[in-house]
């Protein structure tokens, strides 16, 4: 790329033997340092020097450090990343430590007689005498020096110096820039440069704010979503003077880690805020806030935070400087509201806030490899081992081992989800620890300091978390009392009682996190907190009580999160002086918050479903003007205080609130949500009048019958109505150009109503609908079900429309001439109209989903142009043909059900359709490979045994709401396959007329049986293939794989045995149980039923407590001689098999079962229920599991027992009987079992 005029002006200078010294001086992120590394290479290239040196002086160097930097430039130090841990040669380890004795030698002469340019990177930090020195002595051995400074003081120039101002760039390069680093792709989009230049103009034509708009662009331009995100993000800016451009990154950057974003932008303390970091260091450091999530992986963690830094990287956000460094670029400083409900900590340790400047070096140099992060080190002999980050696949015998003297080195250790029993090392010893984190190490369960000196051992130990070990039931009273300098305490998750005496003694602690500890039921004086910033007792659900009565002690507190505990009454919080988080969501038994009026930087408040909150005085916040949140959500409050201005208000079902009046003060509001307040009745009329920023209202919910003016809400995108059951009318809309959502779903009793932004008007009876013409801007206009809606609004020019939903609406008839202009559309539903017929479709090529259910169409014009869709629903209409399907890759549903005159279908039997695969239908549905379910014609009128054909459309509806879907053996594992449904009187009327079927075609079957109506997990009425527990790991690979080639039926989603389906329940070799309500196995499924079945699977039926209770002991015995296979997963609420007392031999021919993820169960069988003839026994995962065999004895003897898998049961104390006949013993994690060799001693095979 050929130089600018600017830097063909710095290479000119470059070249002046009378200058010195070239000052670049521009605004932040205007190219400065971009413009000196290209004016230094290409000076380099001309021979003008041999290298050039950095100084990064926005990095707060010591003298070491930058010595080291200057030495790694010069190629005196090593500038790889890593070391290799096999380099034991003495010479290079002797050499090395001879060189950084002598670095200033080395320096000194190396530049000696070389041509070199000094660049100054971010001139106008403050330098102590010995960086100066240093700095000087470079400057006096360059040729020369380029400086790039923000501003620079001209009565200080010195002779030789030449200033150059960097001015932003011209549109037309900001847009070269742009279409460079956005991508031709994105760039291409239809309206993406205009968007581009806009948001360029608007940020001044900045370099780096051009690069940051290309990468926001280059992610959300290629998401249907994201054009608009882009254009409610410049209307915002327009409107406001001091947008800043960072503020995309609410938009641009979901998909980056919440807590990182946070950690970026907010003005707080910051881990790395004013100085550079190396990017190892700062994955490691994110890595043990908690900001990268669960640590499984320390390799897949870092990748994941690698990806993340390059992404800020390559954004904005963070600037590169050398070897692998990164420090904040100046732009995002300050940037304290990077998302609505991002006002502060999320941080598991606080580090940023513990460590003060100088204190901490931090981690050190760093890597990752072999599975964990270390410090970097050169050769193993002697290696100094200061920082490991490790996970729980990583043996920790194997890390002693390797590493001798760790006892003496190590300050920074972090264990991810060990196996750990005890403490990993011996405290006493660790003389230099500084941070200690066990986070997750479930079977820790002693942490006792043995051996442990009177005087403090620990005085450096700064940091400590214990948290996830669901083991640990007590620390000891003295555990801290020789760690009298800790200031961050993390205990998150603990199965603790109470705290240590020795913790209220830490007058250091900064950082207390008590997260989840749900057994604490008391919190001691925190007298001695003096310098607490944060304390978080969140899900503490025992904690009843706080010693002290007021926080007299604790003035530096900024968060207090006490949210679902059980708390009745809480210290006065008026000293509280700094605070700027209260959380006291879910309290249930605190009934009044005290004593906040002098809490005036309080920016959230969070009150919800703290159900006995009744008042909220006047005074409270009356001097508070930070406030940003405030929750009472699902409170009883009955009024407002009169003095708040949050920006954010949430009111959610405050059923006792009956009515709103004008709040003065209130001015600032963005969004009020009132939906579920059902009381209210009233609005004032002022209401509205100063709510000039609000955005969101949402009144779904309310008994409101009319609404005061709105037409000062200038910039409201949303109006929520749904359910307003007394809403009457509306008052005039006009003035809401911005409004992107109305909805009026369920407004049964309006009558008139204004004009229309994104209306969803579901179910309401609007009778009268007047021109929707001013509202160009509209995206989404919604009127399912308005049925008393007598006449349809002009709808063509609602060009921008992205969704339109007419279901229901009876005056809609003839054509729809109206979509010829709609070319945006994505969701199209045109359902239960009296449509006649529809215009060419070949425009809607951005759609999406098409709802065409219940139309009397005959066909639909183009339909082949729609190759984008996802779900297309011609349910119950006339159409005749389908275009060829072969195009549609993306379409997921297709729904033909009653669609009778499908001429390709009227060959089709049932047998056909319950044993076939895609493939084997027509219209090209076997080139539908993300196909997830497909609806086919309803057969009916079958003529006899002998055809089976579909004749004619059906005339009974679905009287049983269930469908059944069919997967031949061969196709289970073939996820690419959707499944065919047919409703249940479709099959069952076949059946009735095919008895014979079951001894025919239906010899082998895989059936599920799925509701027609309601919701299945995904939140649709569908039935998805991946979610069949056919193709689960355990039909393919257990004792149930001998089914795959018998008859099996899955039976989910049910609140009941479905009616009707008893037929082939009394067929079924296997059933499977899933996501039911049922309240034992037989409690809806009689025995009568089940005299076939051999195997049962039971996943996610959480509403039993036992498979079997002692009422049912007959049918259990039906039972009971033909079950040989059971297994139960995911059953959250299950005590016991068997409920009662039964006093016979209940499974008689049992042979396997399986038991999974049980976490309250105690007891598999009792000694009266011994299953003589089990042969395996699997169970993982049930927490509370003590005893498989209750009130049993090693004299009892389970004869026939060959296998016994044993997987994580953390209480498991005993087995129970004898197993005489045991070959394989898997015991994994089991920390409780005792006596195992008493009960296999006969084993004679094992």
């Amino acid at each position: 790329m050929a130089l600018s005029t600017v830097e063909q002006q710095i290479f000119k200078r470059l070249g002046d033997n009378n200058v010195k010294k070239i000052v670049l001086v521009g605004e932040p992120g205007v190219g400065k340092t971009w413009m000196a590394k290209r004016s230094s290479d290409h000076a380099i290239r001309k021979q003008l020097f041999e290298f050039s040196l950095w100084v990064f002086l926005k990095r707060k160097y010591d003298f070491k450090a930058l010595q080291e930097s200057i030495a790694r430039q010069l190629s005196i130090l090593s500038i790889t990343d890593e070391w290799e841990d096999e380099d034991d040669n003495e010479e290079t380890k002797r050499k090395e430590e001879e060189i950084r004795g002598n670095l200033e030698q080395k320096i000194s002469a190396t530049l000696e007689e070389k041509k070199f340019l000094l660049i100054l990177d971010d001139e106008g930090n403050k330098m102590n005498a010995e960086i100066e020195d240093l700095l000087d002595f470079c400057q006096k051995k360059s040729s020369k020096v380029l400086i790039t400074a923000s501003k620079r003081d001209s009565s200080n120039e010195s002779e030789g110096e030449v200033v150059i101002e960097v001015k932003p760039l011209s549109l037309e390069k900001s847009l070269s820039l742009f279409q460079e680093r956005v991508g031709e792709t994105v760039y291409e989009l239809p309206g993406i440069k205009q968007l581009a230049e806009a948001f360029i103009q608007k940020t001044k034509y900045l370099p780096a704010a051009t690069i940051m708009v290309a990468k926001v662009l280059s992610y959300l331009g290629q998401h249907d979503y994201g054009r608009r995100t882009l254009e409610s993000a410049l209307e915002e800016a327009c409107d406001n003077e001091s947008y800043n451009i960072t503020q995309l990154l609410r938009s641009g950057y979901g998909m980056l880690p919440y807590g990182i974003l946070i950690d970026c932008c907010w003005g707080g303390s910051h881990f790395f805020r004013d100085r550079s970091v190396h990017y190892n260091e700062l994955i490691a450091y994110w890595i043990m806030e908690g900001y990268l999530g669960r640590v499984d992986c320390i390799e897949k963690a870092y990748e994941k935070g690698h990806h993340v830094i390059m992404e800020l990287i390559d954004c904005g956000m963070l600037k590169t400087l050398e070897v692998g460094y990164v420090i904040m670029e100046e732009a995002m400083k300050n940037l304290d509201d990077c998302h609505p409900r991002g006002f502060g900590g999320t941080a598991s340790l606080g580090l940023a806030n513990v460590f003060e400047d100088g204190e901490w070096e931090g981690l050190g140099r760093i890597t990752q490899a072999d599975g964990m992060i270390k410090t970097l080190c050169c050769g193993k002999e002697g290696q100094k081992l200061s920082t490991l980050l490790l996970d729980g696949s990583r043996p920790w015998r194997e890390v002693v081992d390797n590493f001798p003297k760790l006892e003496q080195q190590l300050q920074t250790l972090a264990l991810f989800n060990a196996t750990l029993k005890s403490l990993p090392l011996p405290l006493s010893k660790m003389h230099n620890f500084r941070v200690l984190v066990l986070r997750g190490c479930d079977f820790l369960g002693n942490i006792t300091l043995d051996n442990i000196d009177p005087s403090p051992t620990l005085e450096k130990l700064t940091v400590l978390e214990i948290s996830g070990s669901g083991s640990l039931k007590t620390i000891p009273g003295n555990f801290f009392k020789h760690m009298p300098h800790l200031r961050s305490l993390n205990l998150s998750a603990l199965h603790i009682n109470s705290l240590p005496s020795s913790l209220y003694d830490l007058s250091e602690l900064v950082w207390l996190v008590l997260r989840g500890c749900s057994c604490l039921e008391t919190l001691g004086s925190l007298k001695n907190f003096k310098k607490l910033l944060e304390l978080d007792l969140s899900g503490a659900t025992s904690l009843k009580s706080i010693q002290d009565k007021r926080f007299s002690e604790n003035k530096k507190l900024q968060t207090l999160n006490l949210s679902h505990s059980q708390i009745k009454s809480l210290p006065l919080l008026n000293d509280l002086v700094e605070l700027t988080h209260l959380s006291l969501s879910g309290c249930t038994h605190l009934d009044r918050l005290r004593g906040i009026s002098k809490v005036t930087r309080l920016q959230v408040l969070d009150l919800s479903d703290s159900q006995k909150i009744k008042e909220f005085h006047d005074q409270s916040l009356e001097n508070n003007a930070a406030l940003q949140i405030l929750d009472l959500s699902r409170t009883s409050v009955d009024r407002l205080p009169s003095s708040i201005n949050p920006r954010y208000l949430y009111l959610k079902g405050c059923s006792q609130l009956q009515k709103l009046p004008f709040i003065e003060a209130l001015k600032d509001l963005e969004v009020l949500d009132l939906s579920g307040a059902s009381s209210l009745v009233e609005i004032e009329g002022k209401f509205f009048e100063h709510l000039s920023h609000l955005r969101v209202l949402n009144l779904s919910e309310t008994k409101v019958k009319s609404l005061p003016s709105l037409s000062n809400l200038f910039d409201l995108r949303q109006l929520l109505l749904s359910c307003c059951s007394d809403l009457v009318e509306l008052p005039d809309l006009n003035s809401l150009k911005k409004l992107e959502m109305l909805d009026l779903s369920g407004c049964c009793a309006l009558k008139g109503m204004s004009h229309l932004q994104t209306p969803d008007l579901p179910e309401s009876k609007t009778e009268c609908q007047p021109s929707l013409s001013s509202l160009s801007n509209l995206r989404h206009l919604l009127l399912k079900r308005c049925t008393k809606l007598t006449v349809l609004p002009p709808l063509e020019s609602l060009s921008k429309l992205e969704e339109l939903n007419l279901c229901g609406i009876s005056s809609l008839k003839g054509n729809a001439d109206f979509l010829r202009c709609m070319s945006h559309l994505q969701i199209l539903d045109l359902s239960e109209t009296l449509l006649e017929q529809l215009p060419s479709m070949s425009n809607l090529k951005n759609l999406k989903q098409l709802f065409l259910r219940g139309l009397g169409l005959k066909t639909v014009p183009d339909l082949e142009a729609l190759t984008k869709l996802e779900v297309l629903d011609l349910s119950g209409t006339s159409v005749t043909c389908l275009p060829p399907l072969n195009n549609f890759s993306n379409l997921r549903q297709l729904l033909l059900r009653d669609c009778s005159r499908l001429e390709e279908f009227l060959h089709v039997e049932m047998p056909d359709l319950l044993g076939a695969t895609v493939k084997e239908l027509p219209y090209g549905i076997s080139k539908l490979t993300h196909l997830e379910h497909l609806d086919l014609p309803n057969i009916d009128n079958i003529k006899g045994d002998d055809t089976g054909r579909i004749k004619s459309p059906p005339e009974e509806p679905n009287q049983y709401l269930w469908s059944i879907s069919s997967f031949p053996a061969e196709t289970l594992s073939n996820s690419d396959r959707s499944s065919v449904s047919v409703s249940s009187n479709q099959f069952l009327q076949f059946l009735e007329k095919n008895i014979s079927f079951w001894e025919t075609s239906f010899t082998k079957f895989h059936f599920c049986v799925h509701p027609s109506e309601g919701e299945n997990k995904n939140g649709d009425g569908y039935l998805c293939r991946n979610e069949l527990i056919f193709s689960d790991i355990y039909f393919r690979t257990s004792q149930f794989a001998q089914f795959k080639e018998k008859r099996s039926l899955e039976i989910r989603g049910f609140h009941h045995l479905p009616k009707g389906i008893e037929n082939v329940l009394s067929h079924a070799d296997c059933v499977f149980l899933t996501d039911n309500k049922f309240k034992t196995l037989l409690s809806d499924l009689s025995a009568s039923n089940l005299l076939a079945m051999r195997g049962c699977w039971i996943e996610r039926c959480r509403e039993m407590k036992s498979l079997f209770c002692e009422e049912e002991a007959e049918d259990i015995s039906k039972l009971g001689k033909t079950l040989e296979i059971l297994g139960v997963s995911d059953a959250i609420n299950l005590r016991s098999i068997c409920s009662g007392n039964l006093q016979f031999e209940v499974f008689q021919n049992l042979r396997c079962l399986y038991l999974d993820c049980c976490p309250n169960l105690s007891t598999v069988f009792s000694s009266s229920q011994l299953p003589e003839n089990l042969k395996v026994l699997q169970i993982k995962f049930c927490d509370k599991l003590e005893t498989v065999f209750k009130q049993t004895s090693a004299e009892r003897r389970l004869p026939n027992l060959d296998t016994l898998h044993l997987w994580e049961l953390p209480e498991l104390n005993g087995i129970g009987c004898a197993l005489p006949s045991l070959q394989t013993l898997k015991v994994w994690e089991c920390p409780k079992l005792q006596k195992l060799e008493e009960y296999i001693k006969l084993a004679e095979s094992l």
